[in-house]
């Protein structure tokens, strides 16, 4: 079961495999192998954040979607080229050194 009630999906064939050969290379059973890592795992202060993370991107979508974006807006329009180059100034351009 998962933190939500629901079962856990149990892993394909292939993957109990790979699960069940690691466990053999460190001498564990699967089930201690597959246990000691979700305690592990539940211990990572990254793996907690994103857990906390999880409840707060609704929120943050809620509050993005409320903004006014088109202050903001970044396009090639809002943008103009200072000083566009022709042709002409691109040959002109003084050659240093080579490619790497």
């Amino acid at each position: 079961m998962d933190q939500n009630g629901s079962p856990v999906p149990p892993f394909a064939p292939e993957e109990y495999a790979r699960v069940a050969a690691a466990a053999d290379i460190v001498g564990k059973s699967p089930q201690d192998f597959v246990r000691e890592a979700a305690l592990k795992a539940a211990d990572d202060p990254f793996l907690k954040a994103l857990g906390k993370t999880r409840d707060r991107v609704p929120q943050l979508a809620e509050v993005f979607a409320t903004q006014d974006t088109r202050a903001a807006d970044t396009s090639t329009a809002a943008w103009p080229d200072p000083a566009p180059l022709s042709s002409r100034d691109l040959r002109e351009l003084p050659r240093h050194g080579h490619a790497a």
